[in-house]
């Protein structure tokens, strides 16, 4: 059974099946912050998300980063660190 959560007008935030939740184009509100800033932005975005879908980061199998910038891999490498970490 397929469930979708958080309809938008093209996609849902969230799709579950079997058990898993998928989730896609989890982008920064504010795409002025640093890397970092954007990174832990998304990141709460997916926590939310996770939340509402009856699932949590404790639960995460794969995640795919995409940035437009190796230069700021490091930003983001930090603010991904701190997230898993808590």
């Amino acid at each position: 059974m397929i469930t979708r959560h958080m309809s938008t007008p093209i996609m849902h935030r969230a799709v579950e099946h079997a058990g898993t939740v998928y989730l896609a184009g989890v982008v920064a509100d504010d795409l002025k912050l640093p890397m970092k800033g954007q990174t832990a932005q998304a990141l709460a975005k997916i926590e939310k998300v996770l939340a509402d879908s009856g699932s949590s980061k404790k639960k995460l199998l794969a995640a795919t980063l995409y940035i437009t910038d190796m230069g700021m891999k490091g930003e983001m490498n930090e603010a991904w660190n701190e997230w898993l970490a808590t």
